[in-house]
């Protein structure tokens, strides 16, 4: 990851005019975080709070959609025009799709780590008997405003997704008029 970021050392102005640097950059990072946290979490006494939790269900998801979505989508506004020989059919669009997914993945994530948080110190924690505190149904209530923030932040990233399908498709339907504008 340090290697990945200091590759663009003495170019960091390119940030503020490439957007698609700018998702392999915020890829980088989340692999950081994803792989700083993941042997984290392997630490008996988190894994004690973590294991079965939401939390594991934020991390691999900070993996899933913030590293490995975020480089495939710079991958793919990389290629798509190269492959088409065309110019890309909106910068503006790409910007718009880094911030949504950026956002979304952000939402997304935080909420879950916050709910597995909170889930492990709910299914931790015993009244002055040596019962649990909380029954499974009060952990599951205790998460729905959890869900409902995760579920926005999905629903923020696919719509980014849905922002880049549509600027490649223009992008490949400005190459099919330069061809037959070309071939007449």
């Amino acid at each position: 990851m340090i290697n990945g970021i200091m590759t663009l050392s003495g170019a960091w102005h390119k940030l503020r005019t490439d957007p698609i640097l700018r998702f392999f950059i915020v890829s980088l990072s989340f692999y950081g975080m994803s792989t700083f946290e993941g042997p984290m979490m392997s630490i008996k006494s988190v894994n004690a709070l973590s294991h079965y939790t939401d939390w594991t269900i934020g991390h691999v998801h900070s993996g899933a959609l913030g590293w490995v979505a975020m480089v495939s989508f710079g991958a793919l506004y990389h290629m798509m025009p190269r492959l088409w020989g065309v110019t890309l059919y909106s910068t503006r669009l790409v910007n718009l799709h880094f911030w949504l997914a950026t956002i979304g993945v952000v939402i997304y994530i935080v909420a879950m780590w916050i709910s597995g948080i909170m889930q492990g110190l709910m299914w931790r924690a015993f009244d002055s008997f040596g019962n649990l505190s909380y029954s499974f149904a009060e952990t599951v209530a205790a998460m729905h405003p959890y869900y409902l923030i995760r579920s926005v932040g999905g629903a923020v990233f696919l719509l980014g997704a849905l922002v880049m399908v549509y600027n490649l498709v223009m992008t490949v339907r400005g190459s099919a008029r330069q061809t037959s504008a070309t071939a007449a």
